[in-house]
């Protein structure tokens, strides 16, 4: 898979990019959600699961849109810009190039190491010596040195890693209330989406905003 897309290029439903450290992976989910990933666990996404969204395009004009079949239901209101491109970066960041620097991005940057991929399966154990009767032997050096080992220290488990904050990028029409009742059924919590997200006057949002979704 590769790490960017450029003007005119598109992901369908399944399709996706993935870092070139292949620590994260962009995928458009068939439930038309846009999701950013890391080993499985997301980190953002376009909030757009049940539109029956079927593409996501970086278009000639600029913008990167996600479509359903009959209308754009989500986009990074950057029409106007030139020579764009998406790139899925190693330091977990989505970023939308123009010509002229970046021009909208997912704001999931990290300085962290990616973790490391799962270990693969165990290896099998080491088959038993057999004598000419096919019993297995004992092997007594082994079951001395097994004795003669001390007991590793059990340090205490690393704290669990705080899952990272969902975020949702604001557009043309979107009003804190509706996006309240969007993520927790009730538009009167618009104001802890504000407080979290730094907004002084819930009534003034403008597209492209990044809003942070406690």
């Amino acid at each position: 898979m590769s790490d960017t897309l450029t003007e005119g290029q598109k992901l369908g439903r399944g399709e996706s990019l993935a870092s070139s450290n292949g620590a994260y992976t962009l995928t458009l989910q068939d439930d038309g959600n846009l999701v950013l990933a890391s080993r499985g666990q997301a980190l953002w996404a376009s909030s757009t699961n049940g539109q029956d969204v079927v593409r996501a395009e970086v278009q000639r004009d600029g913008n990167f849109v996600l479509y359903a079949p009959d209308k754009p239901v989500w986009h990074t209101d950057t029409k106007g810009k030139k020579d764009v491109r998406l790139v899925l970066q190693d330091d977990r960041n989505l970023v939308l190039y123009a010509a002229d620097g970046p021009a909208w991005s997912s704001h999931t940057e990290t300085s962290e190491i990616p973790a490391p991929p799962p270990a693969d399966a165990a290896p099998e154990p080491a088959a038993e010596e057999l004598d000419d009767k096919g019993i297995a032997q004992d092997s007594e050096p082994a079951a001395e040195a097994i004795d003669e080992a001390a007991p590793e220290p059990v340090g205490e488990a690393p704290p669990a890693e705080e899952p990272a904050p969902r975020t949702y990028t604001v557009v043309s029409g979107d009003t804190l209330w509706a996006i309240a009742e969007r993520f927790y059924g009730d538009g009167t919590k618009y104001q802890v989406i504000a407080d979290a997200s730094g907004v002084s006057n819930p009534d003034l949002i403008h597209p492209g905003q990044v809003l942070t979704i406690p």
